[in-house]
């Protein structure tokens, strides 16, 4: 098959729905199938064997965002952003000869449904959470298939655009993310003395319910927490672990590629993920458990999907800090119950979300569509 893989973000920055893109596609291309990655002109470089890439000029959300009447909606913003890039990119669409064009945005149903019509390719909207915009229920019947990243994300896009929709979930690397032998000079960095050591990794924005875990931390004396990662709430999470008095105790260590994350989570103890909102899945989650962490994770959106409560980890409420306070507690003070979550965990994920089982059931979907 030819298969292009279309969004703007996938070349512009770091993040969960882009890193799968840019996983879909050298999978895909090892499978021998013929994979172009479509995306804006950014700073993300990346060239994986046996896959095209190609970037495109856009005018980003903040240049539209100086129009004030524009200003006043995001999603207006994102979508112009998207088309922006849709108009360098049209040609290539149509030249390409491809089978399936695949998005992750409905931003980006307008040039799927162009290229659709015009081309025969099949659309197919691999989704990763809402996005909708005013309108975006006209090109409903432009989607040939789709497949969500849980079942929570399908049963929203099953009653916005009233359409079928299978969950392929998202994969992880189950080579890279694997028990390893924890380093004692880089654990003693972040907790020395033996002290118990948290780890939260992902970007730093407020829906990720950050500002809790800082609370949850200061209820917890003497652990100290790693938060690997960055963003735009990364100043006001430092003031406030300074107004709490854990400065020395919350290690802000910046983004850090990939390859480094399975030995954090060798030294940690427990890996947290206390999103408030828009988690749709969770490929951190994935990761920590199939290094053998347990996970204390907020119970919303695809998350209690991923992480099985009193199996692989604990669920607690979104929001409440006392509560994620008390099963990190409750993890830390019990390496046996540590150990056995750990184990679950890994024969979970790499029972169900490992990249052999996620690009087959992407397959399948692709299969179905082309008839």
């Amino acid at each position: 098959m030819n298969i292009a893989l279309y969004n703007l973000t996938t070349t512009i920055k770091l993040g969960g729905v882009e890193s799968i893109v840019w996983d879909v596609g050298q999978k895909l291309a090892e499978r021998g199938h013929a994979v172009t990655i479509l995306g804006g002109n950014g700073a993300v470089r990346r060239e994986p064997p046996g896959v095209t890439v190609r970037r495109y000029p856009y005018i980003a959300r903040e240049t539209w965002g100086r129009v004030p009447p524009l200003r006043k909606s995001l999603n207006l913003l994102k979508l112009l952003e998207r088309l922006s890039m849709a108009a360098w990119a049209v040609g290539d669409l149509m030249r390409g000869g491809f089978d399936i064009v695949q998005v992750v945005k409905p931003y980006d149903f307008p040039i799927g449904a162009h290229v659709r019509f015009y081309r025969g390719a099949r659309l197919v909207y691999n989704s990763h959470g809402t996005d909708f915009f005013p309108g975006d229920i006209l090109f409903r019947r432009a989607i040939d298939g789709a497949f969500a990243c849980s079942r929570y994300n399908a049963r929203m896009v099953e009653a916005h655009y009233h359409i079928p929709i299978d969950v392929a979930y998202n994969g992880f690397d189950a080579q890279l993310f694997r028990p390893a032998t924890p380093d004692p000079l880089l654990r003693a960095r972040y907790a020395p003395d033996g002290a118990p050591l948290i780890l939260y990794a992902g970007r730093l924005v407020t829906f990720k319910g950050l500002d809790f875990l800082l609370e949850a931390l200061a209820k917890l004396p003497g652990a100290h927490l790693i938060l690997a990662g960055d963003g735009p709430h990364r100043a006001s999470l430092e003031a406030q672990a300074a107004r709490l008095g854990i400065t020395e105790r919350a290690h802000f260590i910046g983004n850090r590629p990939h390859t480094e994350l399975p030995l954090l989570h060798a030294i940690s103890d427990v890996f947290v993920i206390p999103s408030t909102d828009h988690e749709t899945f969770c490929l951190a989650a994935c990761e920590a458990m199939s290094c053998e962490r347990p996970v204390v994770a907020a119970r919303t959106g695809g998350l209690v999907e991923v992480v099985r409560d009193g199996e692989t980890g604990l669920i607690v409420p979104p929001g409440d800090a006392g509560a994620l306070a008390d099963a990190l507690r409750t993890l830390i003070a019990d390496p046996a119950l540590r150990a056995q979550m750990g184990r679950a965990g890994r024969a979970w994920t790499n029972e169900m979300f490992t990249w052999d089982k996620v690009i087959a059931r992407m397959l399948a979907c692709y299969e179905r569509v082309l008839g």
